[in-house]
């Protein structure tokens, strides 16, 4: 069996797709795949079942890869944990190749539903414009939440009630 040209383009578009995504980084992967099987972020069932079942069924693939994998994982933690004791997590380094399936499980699975979804009634749907104070309260759930995972310091320091608000510091008096 011979392969003409079109077989050549095919593999040359792969090819040239996959580093493209591999060139974008996979930050973007990774939160594309935190959003798919989450309601909140405006998906349906339709599209939340199948990418939770994928990402299910690649953690259970993904776990003899893990057992497989076990001398270089731990030794990987091993090295993480001379450099940097208080980051170097045991659980999640040794079960990275289940964490990769269940990346990878939840984009093959649940990638095409969200596409058919978008393009026959996300992107048909007028998003309401946030106010404000919706605005407002975003800003303070994301200082709340993410700013504790950076390895930063405020400049001001939450307020004392310990509700999440930031208290200034009082403007200092001009003389005159």
């Amino acid at each position: 069996m011979q392969f003409g040209s079109g077989f050549t383009a095919v593999r040359g578009g792969c090819v040239a797709l996959l580093l493209a995504i591999l060139c974008g980084g996979c930050a973007g992967v990774v939160q594309y795949t935190d959003e798919l099987p989450d309601p909140q972020t405006g998906r349906s069932q339709f599209v939340t079942t199948p990418a939770t079942l994928g990402g299910i069924v690649g953690f259970v693939v993904g776990v003899p890869a893990s057992v497989a994998a076990l001398p270089i994982t731990f030794s990987v933690h091993r090295v993480e944990q001379a450099r940097a004791p208080l980051r170097a997590d045991l659980l999640s380094t040794l079960l990275f190749p289940s964490f990769a399936f269940w990346r990878a499980g939840t984009l093959i699975l649940g990638a095409p539903f969200d596409a058919l979804e978008f393009l026959t009634w996300r992107v048909w749907t007028d998003d309401m414009e946030p106010t404000d104070a919706d605005r407002e309260a975003f800003e303070r759930e994301l200082d709340r939440d993410d700013l504790p995972s950076y390895p930063v310091e405020a400049v001001y320091p939450p307020s004392a009630g310990g509700d999440g608000d930031w208290e200034l510091p009082p403007r200092p008096r001009l003389l005159r």
